[in-house]
């Protein structure tokens, strides 16, 4: 279930996120192309603090399918304790699960930038969830599995 959650997790960040609105009405935006868009503004930036800004808010989107690949990797190695993956997975699901809260959440507020350029949930988002759920159910299983 490890490896099925964090598959559906990098598949889902590949695949289109939310819909775009208004000027952006013809496009789609994956987990992938929002961190590329946040690490593009780095370039535009007016100052150092936004431009660290935004290059740190692109690294946060960009460990998401890291973190969920690093939890299903520990999971299968049979040297790794138990716990210690059950962790990991857990992380990895915690991780993903927030990433996507907050991406539609700053989507959907009316008082961001955002609402006015990012639309409705799309695939990627909802298999990115899914993943993330696999994981966490993953990381419970594991747990409840360990010796300790």
């Amino acid at each position: 279930m490890a490896v099925a959650g964090a598959t559906m997790v990098v598949l889902g960040f590949f695949l289109p996120w939310l819909d775009g609105t208004a000027e952006f009405a013809a496009r789609d935006f994956s987990g992938f192309d929002l961190a590329r868009l946040v690490r593009n503004f780095e370039i535009v930036a007016s100052s150092p603090s936004e431009a660290g800004r935004d290059k740190l808010t692109a690294v946060v989107l960009y460990a998401m399918p890291a973190l969920a690949i690093n939890g299903a990797a520990l999971a299968l190695v049979p040297a790794v304790r138990r716990k210690a993956a059950a962790i990991a997975l857990g992380i990895g699901a915690v991780y993903a699960l927030v990433i996507l809260t907050a991406v539609a959440a700053l989507s959907a507020i009316p008082w961001t930038d955002l609402d006015g350029v990012l639309g409705a949930p799309m695939s990627g988002f909802f298999v990115s969830v899914a993943g993330g759920v696999a994981l966490a159910t993953s990381a419970l299983l594991t747990f409840r599995r360990a010796r300790f």
